[in-house]
């Protein structure tokens, strides 16, 4: 079953957005090694999830939310099935796994990680 992992959350202007969500919610928000444009936001402990600021020339849609799976290939499979569209390729986010954008029938873009295996022996 997919569940919500991660919210994206698009802007034209980056810096303005940080200072909004920094100041009004206490977001701690850190560049991303690797991707420009892109702040990751550490939202607070306790329940709920964490997200990210990025601009908009990554995504148009406003709000994209991230859903984690147990094979990202079998998942894009099962999206084409149900009249989805694959949008990208699939990408290896180093230390975090396998991600991409995926579209449903109705043009709503999310995201879609299979994290990196763990070995249960350690």
């Amino acid at each position: 079953m997919g569940r919500i992992i991660h919210v994206e959350l698009t802007t034209d202007d980056l810096h303005g957005a940080s200072d909004f969500f920094s100041h009004a919610f206490g977001w701690q928000l850190t560049p991303s090694e690797f991707v420009e444009d892109y702040l990751t936001a550490d939202t607070g402990a306790g329940g709920g999830i964490d997200g990210a600021l990025m601009t908009a020339r990554h995504q148009k849609q406003p709000v994209i939310v991230w859903i984690e799976v147990q094979d990202i290939h079998e998942t894009i499979r099962d999206v084409v099935k149900a009249g989805g569209i694959a949008d990208g390729e699939v990408h290896d986010l180093p230390g975090e796994g396998l991600v991409t954008y995926i579209t449903d029938p109705d043009g709503l873009v999310f995201g879609v990680k299979q994290p990196v295996a763990t070995d249960a022996l350690l």
